[in-house]
């Protein structure tokens, strides 16, 4: 590892934990020249197949999510700043365990993001659905739209 503050090439590991709950390894480094500490957090990459509507399989990317996620903040720019990185990590951990169960969509992608959404921010919730077709728009009387969940979706009901 490259020291941080004088870009020396070796340091030395001087303490170490696994999480318990996540494949996360959190280290203590310490240059051998400088003297000087930082802390890593070390994650697995995940080689993550993706299906997509057109059935082509893509590698899963945390990019393109982090920047889903962000654009659905819409009406607080600092939430999408400060949020949209940790976010796209809840839902990549819940990938996760989807993978062994059977082959992730991107529509398991964005239901799972928006259920996220939901748990963390109700407005950016239904703007994220709104982007990906979870939601429909029905109008039945002049003044506001009311928005509901299409029939297929188990998990969720127009009484939310």
């Amino acid at each position: 590892m490259i020291c941080l503050k004088c870009f020396h090439d070796k340091t030395r590991i001087v303490n170490s934990r696994q999480n318990k709950k996540y494949p996360t390894t959190w280290r203590r480094h310490v240059c051998t020249r400088c003297g000087h500490s930082f802390t890593t957090y070390e994650k697995p990459v995940i080689h993550l197949p993706v299906l997509s509507k057109e059935n082509n399989i893509n590698n899963f990317s945390i990019g393109k999510l982090i920047i889903s996620i962000a654009r659905s903040f819409n009406h607080d720019k600092k939430a999408a700043d400060f949020y949209s990185y940790d976010l796209a990590n809840t839902v990549q951990d819940k990938l996760l365990f989807l993978q062994n169960k059977h082959t992730i969509s991107t529509q398991d992608i964005a239901k799972i993001t928006h259920s996220t959404l939901q748990n963390f921010d109700q407005i950016a919730a239904l703007q994220y659905a709104a982007q990906h077709n979870l939601i429909t728009s029905q109008r039945k009387r002049r003044g506001r739209p009311s928005f509901y969940y299409p029939e297929n979706d188990p998990g969720h009901s127009s009484q939310q």
